[in-house]
């Protein structure tokens, strides 16, 4: 039997401090499966909700968190394909940082032996803006490979990838090999230049030497690439890298692009892989919440291929860090965050691990 409280890192309301509570342990509703969060990976948006409001899907007080790792604990009504003890992961808008949590069904994607939890909560959120930016029909992705081929469809084409050292820059270079690109140029500094190049990488540019004014014109990228992943919010500097006809994906929707002339396919990425025929928010308010049906049917692709993309080594989770002392941790490595001072792993939690 599940029980009846947990911890979590809650938000009493908005732009407070995040604090360590109790809350109760939900019962799953018809369609949901009760989780056992054994891993959290924290992204900048939690950071970003807190300061700025934004996507803020439940009434306060609440529970943010969006990459979750764990084991089925229980099933609600009409589940069927999962037991009790399946390890499992999902993307969820809100939920990750505290120990048990009930999401739909349809958001699960399965953990092969090979992979552990740690490992596993490190793709929701940063392996799907690359892979739906990249991959998925238009308009919602380049449509490089809508089907999800693994038959390398971009077999000898030309990618940069701006901010290849965040966990979705890494992804995009695997995807980009994946695809079959054969010149893959990392954006980054010259401290992963090493681990770029084992995920596909075949030329790095080091961002403290060569500006972004300067990128165009650096030897790596002449001729220009057919297709810019934009991991940082750099739209400008993507479009001058882009050839004509190109394509270019950013991961910051808002970021404006200053920049006219060419004939570009351009991208503004909303990195889900299930919808709101899924997952719908509790709040109808909800700002900047963008997910689509086109997003739960590329998914389902996802959710389908990504487990065998891991157990073949085809991706490989982002390198982690485990923060210390259980759910408490969460609050000091999303200020850690805040401040700069996390490149190129990923911060992940335990929220089952006592609190000194």
């Amino acid at each position: 039997m599940s029980p009846q409280h947990q911890q979590a890192i809650i938000l009493p309301s908005a732009r407070a401090p995040f604090a360590l509570g109790s809350r109760g342990v939900p019962a799953p509703a018809k369609g949901e499966v009760l989780i056992k969060i054994l891993s959290a990976a924290l992204n900048p948006i939690s950071w970003m909700q807190r300061d700025y409001n934004l996507l803020i899907p439940d009434d306060f007080p609440t529970v943010l968190g969006s990459d979750l790792a764990g084991v089925v604990e229980a099933l609600g009504e009409g589940v069927e394909g999962f037991a009790k003890g399946d390890r499992v992961f999902a993307q969820s808008l809100s939920g990750a940082f505290q120990q048990y949590f009930a999401l739909p069904a349809g958001a699960l994607i399965r953990i092969p032996k090979s992979t552990s939890f740690d490992e596993a909560a490190t793709f929701p959120s940063t392996f799907t803006p690359a892979c739906v930016g990249l991959l998925a029909p238009a308009p919602i992705g380049l449509a490089l490979n809508p089907t999800f081929s693994w038959d390398k469809p971009q077999q000898g084409e030309s990618a940069l990838v701006i901010g290849a050292a965040t966990s979705v820059g890494q992804f995009a270079i695997q995807l980009l090999r994946f695809l079959g690109f054969t010149r893959i140029v990392a954006y980054a500094s010259k401290a992963h230049f090493s681990y770029l190049t084992q995920l596909g990488a075949t030329a790095c540019i080091d961002r403290a030497e060569v500006p972004l004014d300067a990128l165009p014109a650096h030897p790596a990228l002449i001729p220009p690439v057919k297709v810019v992943y934009d991991a940082i919010g750099q739209l400008n500097a993507a479009y001058d890298c882009v050839s004509e006809g190109g394509c270019v994906a950013t991961v910051l929707p808002l970021t404006v692009l200053d920049r006219e002339g060419k004939n570009i396919m351009l991208v503004r990425v909303q990195g889900y892989y299930v919808g709101p025929d899924v997952v719908k928010p509790r709040r109808d308010d909800i700002v900047g919440y963008s997910a689509a049906p086109e997003h739960t049917a590329f998914g389902r692709l996802i959710i389908k291929n990504l487990p065998e993309m891991l157990e073949k080594g085809v991706v490989v989770p982002n390198r982690v860090e485990v923060l210390p002392n259980g759910l408490a941790g969460i609050v000091d490595g999303l200020e850690r965050m805040k401040n700069g001072g996390v490149s190129g792993v990923k911060l992940v939690a335990h929220p089952q691990d006592p609190v000194a």
